[in-house]
């Protein structure tokens, strides 16, 4: 029914659930085309703390000490994909940077996916030093995503 499908993760708990989903899928439709899709929300270039004390060349350095340290943490979890789901080295891994849910679906529409697969959100455990959620932690709102959907969207439960 689906020949290309648009994965969206980004390590958190709902978001393995949908690799789950996806893979098993591929695996039994070998001919199903899967893009795996990690965004990283534009405000994260926002980040500050205490900016005024430091130079702009010393901000500049920090950002991209930051930037570098996301791109390596995604990569990891690139790898840990291939690692649990074998069938995922015939995905596609990409990764953009922009408004999340303007991301996903212009990505969508570049690729000419039929399906964009998004984990469900997962409440979060309070916080304990033994059990912290990994993942970007990115969010956006249905409102925000649906009116922009160029083909049906799956929430992995």
């Amino acid at each position: 029914m689906f020949n290309n499908v648009l994965l969206c993760t980004q390590g958190t708990d709902g978001a393995k659930k949908a690799e789950v989903f996806v893979f098993e899928k591929m695996e039994a439709a070998p001919k199903l085309k899967v893009t795996v899709l990690t965004v990283l929300d534009e405000d994260w270039r926002e980040m500050t703390g205490d900016d005024w004390l430091n130079s702009s060349k010393t901000h500049t350095t920090f950002l991209d000490h930051v930037e570098n340290q996301m791109n390596e943490e995604i990569t990891e979890e690139w790898q840990r994909i291939k690692t649990s789901h074998p069938v995922a080295e015939r995905a596609t891994f990409l990764q953009r940077t922009g408004n999340i849910a303007e991301a996903i679906t212009k990505t969508a529409k570049e690729l000419g996916c039929d399906l964009i697969v998004i984990g469900a959100w997962q409440k979060s455990k309070r916080f304990s030093i033994h059990s912290t959620r990994v993942g970007l932690r990115g969010t956006m709102k249905n409102k925000d995503l649906h009116p922009l959907l160029p083909c049906p969207l799956l929430i992995a439960p």
